[in-house]
């Protein structure tokens, strides 16, 4: 017996047959949070390259300019100088805090500014009748969401005289 057919999905379409609001605010919860994680990560990932190149370019520069300017002259410090410039550019521990730091930071900008559609998803996937109402909020964001943002519907139209 595989692990496919131990899970019973009969029983539980049986069970939501018949109730087309329940079912579709369960899928507007799912869908919903499943946005809001995809962003998350995304918006994670784009602040973690952005804070590493910034991060990096700054260090970089810095040892650049301490590699650089040296008080004495001297081969031997200089040859130092240079070897420790050279392992300090190949420090990757750096670059994977300043990473992990700008992907918390991003991903937890994105759940705090979506904290009431997680709310509203939480609801829909847990209540039946609050659910049901949930899921026609989550419905309305989405459409707004849909006309206003991807559409265009209802901007400013900008007043521009050439």
């Amino acid at each position: 017996m595989t692990a496919v057919s131990k899970i019973k999905i009969t029983p539980t379409l049986k069970k939501l047959s018949g109730k087309p609001l329940g079912v579709a605010s369960k899928v507007m919860g799912v869908a919903a949070l499943a946005a809001v994680v995809y962003d998350a990560h995304i918006n994670g990932r784009e602040k973690a390259y952005s804070k590493d190149m910034i991060e990096s370019g700054d260090k970089f520069y810095n040892q650049y300019k301490q590699f650089m300017t040296s008080d004495k002259e001297s081969a031997t410090i200089s040859k130092m100088k240079k070897l420790w410039f050279d392992m300090q550019q190949n420090n990757s521990g750096q670059h994977l805090f300043t990473r992990a730091k700008g992907y918390l930071t991003g991903a937890g900008e994105t759940i705090v500014r979506n904290l009431p559609v997680i709310a509203l998803s939480a609801l829909a996937l847990k209540f039946k009748t609050v659910g049901k109402i949930s899921g026609c909020l989550l419905g309305a964001i989405g459409l707004k969401t849909l006309l206003y943002d991807v559409a265009g519907v209802g901007e400013k139209k900008l007043n521009r005289k050439y």
